[in-house]
């Protein structure tokens, strides 16, 4: 009874389709949603590939607030606000913390190891393979981006929180 719904940009998708064994291309559970940002809205191209409004819904937006603009990121949400009106909607969103910019480390938390290092090589392979990170938030602007639709941070989970919760446990960092 699950409907799961896939949207990235048409290019993108198709990379990560070829990638997806076939009993996932063949689900009829799952949807993939090809969407041109520059053209369309999220909310339109779920709407006309059978996304129903009134059923519970989680979203989540992972790995694409460092990929576009602010503006654009705000206009996102925005469209995405736009179609919650079940009883229940979640929304998960990820974001790089501007603080990876101007202190790594501070960021991973205490043990690991090269944070700098890691982070501007993540950064660079994106920008090779044609996906550059143009956009880092302070909590603060991801909060207020949110609020202002009508949204509002239940937890906020950070590197340093990952790394503490799953790594440090088995004495890895």
């Amino acid at each position: 009874s699950l409907r799961v719904f896939e949207v990235d940009q048409p290019e993108v998708q198709k990379r990560k389709r070829k990638k997806l064994p076939a009993s996932l291309l063949d689900n009829e559970s799952v949807e993939y949603v090809s969407v041109d940002f520059s053209h369309q809205t999220v909310s339109e191209r779920l709407i006309e590939r059978g996304f129903d409004k009134s059923k519970s819904t989680i979203i989540t937006l992972e790995g694409v607030s460092q990929y576009i603009s602010k503006e654009d990121f705000s206009a996102l949400v925005k469209d995405i606000a736009s179609l919650k009106k079940s009883k229940e909607f979640i929304f998960f969103v990820s974001y790089i913390d501007k603080r990876f910019t101007t202190n790594p480390e501070e960021c991973c938390g205490v043990g690991f190891q090269d944070a700098g290092k890691k982070f501007e090589l993540i950064k660079t392979l994106s920008g090779k393979a044609g996906e550059p990170w143009i956009s880092f938030y302070a909590e603060l602007e991801i909060e207020r981006v949110l609020a202002e639709n009508g949204f509002s941070i239940k937890a906020n989970i950070t590197v340093e929180d990952l790394n503490f919760r799953y790594f440090a446990a088995v004495e890895r960092t």
